[in-house]
């Protein structure tokens, strides 16, 4: 058998030339067969097949091919390798978890620069409704959202909000103050997603690494500062509400972010002006950064607890809420009804907060922490008489009463599932263990103060209790008063009420005293005289009566009101169906109160008046 006739060779025509054929067969064995068979199985054959069938040798083509691969995997192979030794070598990196409240804060920098919206790659997210409201010819949109009879159509108007753009995942590059900064925003590894999933985390956790280049990391950190600084001046007059994640996510102690509101002003609290002083002058002075030392040096624990206590609607909230917008604190609220919250989940929430924040547990007295000598006695008295009814029966079981043991069984096997949850040991444990976290505000609220359990209110535990009233005059001429004020009116209140407190937020660095932060906080220009008030902002404003006549009104309203029958929340209920109508809430409210009272002696929970 020739072997010559194995061999794969283009066919040479007749009227080519040597060299022609030279170099045919140079660009033929280009690459050897053999190395083509190792790399593309088959390749003979295939080869052999296209030789005979059509005269053509592809071993040029796909010599040429694989060079051309081989060169563009190098090239890759060698950009990918430079890129590496850049960001390993030249560069410094900061990296920020998704939990972390400066994740946030970056993405909203990053999609107000320009790279964001020019970048190929963008992720589009819908905007905030509530950041929407400050952005130019909003008024427009507004009045292009009434429809017939001016009625406002919140899904058109809120149609015409652009969403917000960002990169999405990847490495962006952007300048800022003439350094090169690069932005990357990514998914964690399988690995470690897995690893955050054992612990209940989502599967689809992200970060975030801002690079510089060069050897340090302080272009970023001052970057990261403006950031915070910027995003402080946009949500100072915001506070945030937090609350446990769910039972997945509890490792370590995880908080989520729920909501950010408004804060609420001090002077919106319908409680006696000197109750409310006192407490803003304690909280003040246990958040001075003198005061960790202070307690340090005279062995007290730091920490600070409050109890407010008093009828339903009478702002024990919102003083919460009030204190956290004066200070500049998170709210950390807690249920203790949450049946799926254990003790070792509440020991791991409290050592998770922050060094400084509001921690809130609402209505302390429906968690079952309660003072229940009577109801013991009860059940003692109970056991007593099923006792002496067994022995009585003994000689006898019927059907009957077996079916009764059994439901009796599966009742007390509820009341124990129902038991379950937080004991009165375990919250004070969290409270003031040896292990508990230091520097909170810790506020509880109570309708039921009796009912609580002195180990719980004791001091040191609660250091301040204040009672809630019901409603008297001069807190009803205020709700009156603040609700059919005017525009500039409120923002006098408010300047005041920033002004006397300013010497008290500054020794915490949440001091605002200038006009130009108040008017910035208040969203208003404030009437200092030299800037000019927009009334028309208001659309309620024209039927508004003068300050003089409105103190007139309200005295006469808060006259027909005995004190203390009425919530605030009661009153302020009745004047927000009528917000527009100040006298004709006037003319109506002896109406409403003889239906009220009435309802409330009959121990009815909804009065329907219009």
């Amino acid at each position: 058998m020739d072997l010559r006739k194995l061999s794969v060779r283009s066919p040479v025509p007749a009227n080519a030339t040597m060299s022609d054929a030279g170099a045919d067969a140079g660009l033929s064995n280009l690459i050897p067969g053999t190395v083509l068979e190792a790399f593309v199985p088959g390749y003979g054959l295939i080869s052999r097949f296209i030789l005979h069938a059509f005269g053509f040798d592809i071993g040029i083509v796909v010599s040429l091919g694989l060079v051309v691969f081989a060169t563009a995997t190098a090239i890759r192979y060698l950009k990918q390798w430079g890129k590496s030794i850049f960001f390993n070598y030249l560069t410094s990196d900061v990296h920020i978890e998704q939990e972390d409240d400066l994740f946030d804060n970056v993405l909203e920098w990053i999609s107000q620069q320009q790279m964001a919206q020019t970048a190929r790659t963008i992720k589009a997210a819908t905007r905030p409704v509530e950041g929407s409201t400050s952005e130019g010819g909003n008024d427009q949109k507004h009045q292009q959202s009434s429809g017939n009879g001016g009625i406002f159509h919140y899904g058109q108007w809120e149609a015409q909000i652009p969403p917000r753009y960002e990169p999405h995942f990847g490495r962006v590059r952007f300048w800022h103050q003439g350094r090169l900064f690069f932005f990357t925003r990514y998914q964690k590894d399988n690995q470690r997603r897995s690893l955050h999933f054992s612990y209940g985390k989502a599967a689809d956790e992200e970060g975030i690494t801002l690079t510089c280049v060069g050897f340090s990391t302080k272009p970023i950190r001052r970057l990261l500062e403006l950031i915070k600084m910027k995003s402080f001046e946009k949500q100072k007059s915001m506070t945030k509400i937090r609350r446990p994640s769910g039972k997945e996510s509890r490792y370590g102690g995880a908080w989520y972010r729920i909501s950010t509101r408004p804060s609420r002003p001090l002077e919106t609290v319908a409680l006696d002006k000197a109750q409310k002083e006192r407490i803003v002058a304690d909280v003040n002075e246990y958040l001075h950064p003198a005061s960790p030392r202070w307690y340090a040096t005279r062995g007290i624990p730091y920490r600070r607890g409050y109890l407010f206590h008093g009828p339903p609607g009478t702002g024990k909230t919102s003083l919460s809420f009030a204190l956290a917008g004066i200070f500049g604190l998170d709210i950390h609220v807690i249920s203790l009804l949450d049946s799926t919250l254990t003790e070792s989940d509440l020991n791991r929430l409290f050592n998770s907060l922050p060094r400084r924040c509001i921690v809130l547990l609402e209505d302390i007295d429906t968690a079952g922490l309660l003072r229940d000598e009577k109801s013991d006695e009860a059940n003692a008295d109970a056991d007593k008489k099923s006792k002496d009814s067994t022995k009585k029966d003994d000689d006898a079981i019927s059907a009957k009463d077996l079916a009764n043991a059994l439901k009796s069984a599966q009742r007390k096997a509820k009341e124990d599932d129902a038991k379950k949850g937080i004991s009165l040991s375990g919250l004070l444990n969290a409270i003031d263990g040896v292990a508990s976290h230091e520097g909170r505000v810790l506020v509880m609220t109570t309708n039921h103060p009796e009912k609580l359990d002195d180990a719980l209110i004791r001091p040191g535990r609660v250091d301040m209790q204040v009672e809630f009233k019901l409603a008297s005059h001069a807190q009803i001429r205020e709700i009156f008063v603040r609700m059919y004020s005017r525009e500039e009116d409120n923002d006098a209140e408010k300047y005041g009420a920033a002004t006397a407190t300013a010497t008290l937020g500054t020794a915490n660095g949440h001091g605002n005293a200038n006009s130009s932060e108040l008017k910035q906080r208040h969203g208003k220009h404030l009437p200092n005289g030299s800037i000019d008030i927009d009334i028309a902002t208001s659309a309620f404003q024209d039927g508004f009566p003068p300050r003089e006549e409105l103190e007139q009104m309200a005295a006469e309203f808060a006259s027909q009101i005995p004190e203390e029958q009425l919530s605030p929340a009661d009153v302020q209920g009745f004047l927000l169906t009528r917000k527009k109508e100040p006298r004709r809430a006037v003319a109506e409210v002896a109406a409403w109160r003889d239906a009220k009272l009435e309802a409330k002696e009959k121990g009815t929970k909804v009065v329907r008046f219009s």
